[in-house]
């Protein structure tokens, strides 16, 4: 009755299929993915249980081993909630999940092959389950990389090069249908021919997710046509955000950030319209496969090379191994690409890129704004972001988050990422004042819920509103599995930065007291928390420096013969955490001159000891301050003065000896990176050679420390800028 196809392939090495067998499992397949991208964007609007619960209805009806896309979908939930808490739990359960993606994609792919099942118009059979090996294989190597463990780290190269031999295949496949095609990649002439689904009084039937035109006889297989008008329904429910139970999205998109622009928008009668991509962002007709292929490419590949560019050049050595050096702006617009897809694809890319440019830690310093060469705006596509709008994409970031807003209304993940970019625009009240708008015990992910609480207190620490902040600390004791031990310290230092206000004269005295003994407990008491929840079998770098931190306090009390432990904490311990999470680029003048008062005036019996390693970090901190402030001459001179000839001996640019100290690692090649900074606004291009000499300097300084992948990673970014 069908045609059989096993002899139009010239291939006896697989089973003979009729074609309707084989558009029956190609449009299954296209709604088995439109179904995982469905899931996935439940979780992105804070959902997981709706989405968990569609996967495994998904699961549950999958004929045979047919579950690698539902594994995948359950694999990429779990990272995202491992990576938002970084809960060892967490991390383990999704990584298993991923292992599990892998090995299934790998038998998918080959069973495609085997029957030569061609789902795309475009590329090969399986190549969609080679992507979805690659994410999974991608997204398993970036787990143990969030670890910040050089050990881990280094495994997680070899799984990079699995990824990225994978990916080569790929785009080889892209590039020779490109080149067939004679068209652009995201135009898909290929598929021209084909609607995405039209019905007329002759029944004539096409789907652009067949990648050739129905028999006759299958146009009038009820089953087959109504399994292709669902896809297709699906697949335009999703373009248009209207597939997760949201009213349109366009009642909710704005053009400006901040909780005022909310508040604005509710009260004006918005004219109601479909909100949708531009045809050069995304073709409505993209068969569901290609544009999961396409996205998935520029997504894994895009993280892929900005990862490898990333890597500190304490493990650098190992990129040998794979064979290839990642490219972080050919990187970053392969990101920028795929955040224009309304997929999970277009979500993770918008994240990375959020954590890229306005993250905890930025990559891109605020203050290292090094232009690109000449050269480099006109190798960019008409598509594409040129160098200066790469470095810092301004608007163009601001509008993308503003969409994902509107299209996901109840994602606390969301409204997190605008908080985070109103604090780094200079805006940190409003990004409380944001937070605060809702109630964070409604949130359903609790690792979103405890990376709220989190950044809401780093924030309140930059506002120099300590004692919020220390509560907000101290209730993530009761939210997250995450490092109590840091938790309590962190919060510790809070207090004591409040008690020194209180001696200070900068803050009523009434609550000194309290301050004071909070203070002790929590800081001296949280090394007993520590180790009680580990990665990899280790206790983490931060919670590493904590307990060194800790040692150095009880050292100095036992040395300075002082009864009062907090007697023998010298420079700000608040001020130093602050770095860590790029506190002073975050600060407002008012604070940064607060800042700047509590760390040259304050005065205690381990201030006044005037101690050689305690000065060293004092003054780097305050010549951060000043730099921020403005003061850049009288923050280098302190810098140059008081700081960097305590860390190295310099004959010559090129003769010059390092002074190796281990009080304060991360201090050391932190001072030389921050001294090319200097160089950069005091000269700018002129200064460029000076820069990359002191960055040099910073990069080799030491191989290995407690925070050498955080500190490392911002060195090496700002050394590839340079080198550029």
């Amino acid at each position: 009755m069908f045609r059989v196809i096993g002899a139009l392939t010239g291939s006896g090495n697989y089973a003979e299929i009729s074609q309707e067998e084989r558009s029956q499992k190609i449009l299954s397949q296209a709604h088995d993915f439109e179904v995982a991208l469905q899931a996935m964007d439940y979780v992105l609007d804070d959902h997981p249980g709706k989405g968990m619960k569609l996967l495994e209805g998904a699961e549950n009806s999958a004929d045979g081993d047919d579950r690698s896309v539902s594994v995948l979908a359950r694999g990429v939930i779990e990272f995202l909630e491992a990576t938002l808490g970084f809960e060892s739990s967490v991390m383990k359960k999704a990584a298993a999940t991923l292992a599990e993606a892998q090995q299934l994609s790998q038998k998918r792919r080959q069973y495609f092959q085997k029957i030569n099942l061609k789902t795309s118009s475009l590329y090969p059979p399986g190549t969609e389950y080679a992507v979805t090996f690659t994410e999974a294989c991608l997204l398993h190597a970036l787990l143990m990389l969030f670890s910040e463990s050089m050990v881990e780290s280094a495994k997680a190269l070899f799984k990079l090069r699995k990824a990225y031999h994978m990916l080569q295949e790929v785009l080889n496949d892209i590039k020779a249908a490109k080149l067939k095609a004679k068209s652009p990649l995201y135009a898909q002439d290929a598929n021209e021919s084909f609607a995405s689904f039209t019905a007329d009084d002759t029944t004539t039937f096409n789907s652009v997710d067949l990648p050739y035109q129905l028999t006759a006889q299958e146009q009038h297989d009820r089953e087959l046509m109504k399994l292709a008008e669902d896809v297709y329904h699906m697949r335009k429910k999703r373009l248009q955000g209207a597939h997760i139970g949201n009213s349109p999205a366009a009642e909710r998109l704005r053009t400006d950030l901040g909780l005022q622009a909310v508040r604005d928008l509710s009260s004006k009668k918005r004219v109601k319209k479909p909100v949708s991509l531009s045809q050069e962002e995304i073709d409505k007709d993209q068969a569901t496969i290609d544009e999961f292929i396409h996205s998935g490419v520029n997504l894994c590949f895009g993280i892929l090379q900005v990862v490898l560019s990333l890597i500190p050049p304490a493990i650098g050595a190992v990129l040998s191994v794979v064979g290839f050096h990642g490219s972080r702006e050919e990187g970053l617009r392969m990101i920028w690409r795929s955040s224009r897809d309304r997929n999970i694809h277009g979500g993770i890319g918008l994240l990375s890129l959020l954590f890229y440019y306005d993250g905890p830690f930025q990559f891109t310093d605020v203050d290292f704004d090094i232009p690109p060469t000449s050269g480099e705006i006109a190798k960019t596509s008409s598509n594409d972001l040129d160098g200066p709008t790469l470095l810092h994409p301004g608007k163009k970031l601001e509008d993308l988050l503003l969409r994902a807003r509107a299209v996901f209304p109840n994602g606390a993940l969301w409204l997190l990422q605008e908080a985070r970019m109103l604090s780094s625009k200079g805006r940190p009240q409003d990004a409380v004042d944001l937070m605060d708008s809702i109630d964070v015990n409604g949130i359903e992910m609790k690792q979103v819920k405890a990376l709220m609480i989190f950044d809401r207190a780093m924030i309140l620490v930059n506002l120099h509103k300590f004692e919020r902040a220390a509560e907000d600390l101290l209730s993530l004791l009761d939210v997250s599995e995450w490092s109590h031990s840091l938790y309590t310290y962190f919060a510790g230092c809070c207090y004591l930065e409040m008690y020194r206000m209180c001696q200070m004269g900068l803050f009523d005295d009434a609550k000194m007291a309290f301050f004071k003994e909070r203070a002790r407990e929590l800081i001296f008491g949280s090394p007993e928390l520590a180790g009680r929840k580990k990665f990899m079998a280790k206790n983490m770098p931060l919670e590493r420096f904590m307990l060194r931190k800790v040692g150095q306090f009880q050292k100095n009390q036992t040395e300075l013969h002082v009864d009062d432990p907090l007697d023998a904490i010298g420079t700000s311990p608040v001020h130093e955490l602050m770095y860590f999470y790029n506190g002073y680029n975050r600060m407002t003048e008012e604070a940064l001159t607060l800042s700047h008062t509590l760390l040259t005036t304050y005065k205690n019996p381990m201030v006044d000891a005037k101690d050689p390693d305690q000065e060293l970090l004092r003054n780097l901190l305050v010549s951060l301050t000043l730099r921020r402030l403005g003061k850049l001459e009288e923050g280098c001179e302190l810098l140059d003065k008081h700081v960097l000839p305590h860390i190295i001996v310099i004959e010559s640019a090129e003769k010059f000896k390092y002074i190796r100290k281990t009080e304060d690692p991360w201090a050391y090649p932190t001072a030389l990176y921050e001294r090319a900074l200097f160089t950069w606004k005091l000269k700018g291009l002129d200064g460029l050679k000076e820069c990359q000499m002191w960055i040099t300097r910073a990069q080799n300084y030491a191989d290995d420390y407690e925070l050498s992948t955080r500190i490392g990673m911002t060195i090496k970014a700002a050394h590839d800028r340079l080198q550029s």
